[in-house]
């Protein structure tokens, strides 16, 4: 069957409608072109007036097809990065335009969009908690189980395990089919990626938590930067050597992350994830100045200045990110340890330069990832997934990372996508 021009055209309409139906941010509204109904839509978030719209026009093609479709942008408030975010939200639904959009340059696009943010310094912690649940929905859990001995622990050990918090469902986990797509910031090479990880990742927004039935987790998730907040011991760490940034404070410093927040990952059989730091030193920036044994490798001459304070003495090493807490939330029914899949953390790492040094250096436990149960680290600390071993099981779980914004010049995470067919998208 040969395709015309007007079956084109009404294959593309519905995949945009469908696109626009399922975005929270995109409002429907349309046009008629050509004898054929084709979509366009409203995004107030990004203007007041700011419109976007495929559309045909003749083909500079000369061996294509006599139509091109054009995704059309009008009246953004800030075009590029806003077209870089509708990039980001086109590429979170193309299954549904495939067959109507050049998915490798929507890759491209996505990818010198991430790759050109700065780092989100997030929201103020007690707005996005109390925006999400109110401010007694989870006042009970946190004050009977995220209590001073936790948070002693966490700050003593670097983590903390938290049993029988919030569990999820049978229902739940049976709605969720996790998207293969992909984001890390470990700072390793892109040819390797897939021998560093093999487990499959998407970020849920509320609606996505409220379709899976996750709002509770989601949203626990959210209230425990503020409680932390409120119930940290600021005063026993060393005195911070950066200010720190909106909307953190000195008396309130953790934030959560803007957008979709929220992780959730699966592993399913021989899946892993290798040692790794959710917040490692960043080798990109000032790459001398390294502390080695309570030395300095590399020439003091080499140093570039803004390794070093005022007074010329060495500022701390620059980690990667801002990522402070990690909160982990496990939803795996009746997981046993022959399952495989625990999360192995390394003790006393906070200081290890390159994650593949804990290996036969450190001691290390153990944490089943049982349903309910609530894991709290500092982002410095090393960790893995071991390989899952039962065949018949998916090991999943929540992640936040509570962040710490500072005035210390971090360049933002590197990022690289993992296509539908398990590939490393390159930049």
């Amino acid at each position: 069957m040969v395709r015309t021009e007007i079956d084109i055209g009404n294959s593309l309409s519905s995949a945009f409608e469908a696109l626009v139906a399922s975005s929270e941010f995109m409002i429907k509204s349309s046009v008629s072109t050509w004898g054929h109904q084709l979509s366009s839509c409203r995004m107030p978030d990004f203007g007041d007036s700011a419109t976007v719209t495929f559309s045909p026009r003749p083909s500079t093609c000369e061996n294509g097809n006599p139509t091109e479709y054009i995704l059309f942008t009008f009246d953004f408030n800030s075009p590029m990065e806003d077209f870089g975010m509708l990039c980001l939200e086109l590429y979170r639904h193309r299954a549904d335009i495939r067959h109507a959009v050049c998915i490798k340059d929507l890759e491209s696009n996505v990818l010198d969009f991430l790759n050109s943010q700065p780092p989100d310094t997030g929201k103020d912690a007690e707005l996005t908690s109390s925006e999400a649940i109110g401010d007694e929905k989870f006042g009970l859990i946190l004050k009977q189980l995220v209590d001073s001995d936790a948070l002693a622990k966490l700050q003593q050990d670097g983590f903390v395990v938290i049993d029988n918090v919030i569990k999820t469902t049978q229902s739940s986990n049976e709605k969720l089919d996790v998207a293969s797509q992909a984001k890390t910031s470990q700072g390793k090479g892109k040819a390797d990626a897939r021998d560093y990880r093999t487990d499959r990742v998407s970020f849920l927004d509320r609606v996505d938590a409220l379709e899976y039935g996750l709002e509770d987790q989601h949203d626990f998730l959210l209230t425990l930067a503020s409680h932390l907040n409120d119930n940290l011991d600021f005063s026993l760490q060393d005195p911070p050597p950066y200010k720190p940034m909106s909307p953190g404070t000195a008396e309130r410093p953790l934030t959560n992350p803007t957008g979709f927040n929220v992780q959730i990952a699966e592993y399913g059989e021989n899946d892993y994830y290798k040692p790794h730091s959710d917040n490692s030193f960043d080798f990109r920036i000032n790459p001398y100045g390294v502390f080695d044994g309570g030395t300095v490798t590399g020439a003091k001459d080499k140093l570039s200045p803004s390794t070093l304070n005022s007074d010329g003495t060495l500022l701390p090493r620059r980690r990667s990110n801002w990522r402070y807490i990690t909160a982990i939330l496990y939803m795996n029914e009746g997981w046993e340890k022959c399952d495989g899949g625990e999360l192995r953390m390394y003790l006393d790492s906070v200081g290890v330069l390159h994650p593949y040094m804990v290996v036969d250096r450190h001691k290390y436990i153990d944490i089943n990832p049982s349903n309910g149960k609530l894991l709290l680290f500092d982002s410095r600390m090393v960790h893995s997934v071991e390989k899952v071993l039962n065949e018949d099981k998916t090991r999943r779980a929540l992640t936040l990372w509570i962040i710490r914004p500072e005035e210390n010049g971090i360049a933002g995470e590197d990022y690289f996508l993992i296509d539908d067919d398990g590939g490393v998208v390159e930049q």
